[in-house]
C-alpha cells in the first residue's frame, strides 16, 4: 500500500505544480524573459509551498530553520530547473513552455525525497 504521505504529496504537488506553472506562464508572457520569470514565480512558489507540504503532507509546525532549509532545498531546485531551461530553450531551441513542463517529470519526485530527509 501506498504511504499516506505519498498520497498526500502527490496531491498537493499537483495543486502547488499548477500554482508554480501558471504563475511562471502569467510572468513569462508579460515579460518573456525566462530566467527573471523562473526567478519570480520560484519565490512565490516556495512560500505557497512551504506552507502546503508543511501543513498538510508532513503535518507540521512551521519555525525558521525548516522554512530555511526548505528554502535551501528549492535553490537547489531552482538551479536543476534553470539549466533544464538553458539546456532545452538555449542548446535545443525547444519552447520555453514545453520545456518548463518537463520539469515536471523529475522535479516533485525529488523535492518530496529531499524534503523528506531534510526538513519534516
Amino acid at each position: 500500500m501506498i504511504d499516506n504521505k505519498i498520497c498526500k504529496f502527490i496531491f498537493v504537488g499537483i495543486l502547488n505544480t499548477l500554482f508554480g506553472y501558471i504563475v511562471f506562464s502569467t510572468i513569462f508572457f508579460f515579460l518573456e524573459q525566462k530566467e527573471l520569470s523562473l526567478t519570480l514565480s520560484f519565490v512565490i512558489a516556495v512560500l505557497f509551498n512551504y506552507h502546503t507540504i508543511g501543513s498538510y503532507v508532513f503535518e507540521s509546525n512551521h519555525s525558521a530553520k525548516k522554512l530555511l532549509f526548505f528554502f535551501a532545498i528549492y535553490i537547489l531546485i531552482y538551479l536543476i530547473n534553470l539549466i533544464h531551461l538553458w539546456v532545452a530553450v538555449d542548446f535545443f531551441s525547444l519552447n520555453v513552455y514545453f520545456s518548463q513542463f518537463m520539469t515536471l517529470l523529475y522535479l516533485p519526485a525529488l523535492s518530496y525525497i529531499l524534503n523528506k530527509k531534510y526538513v519534516f
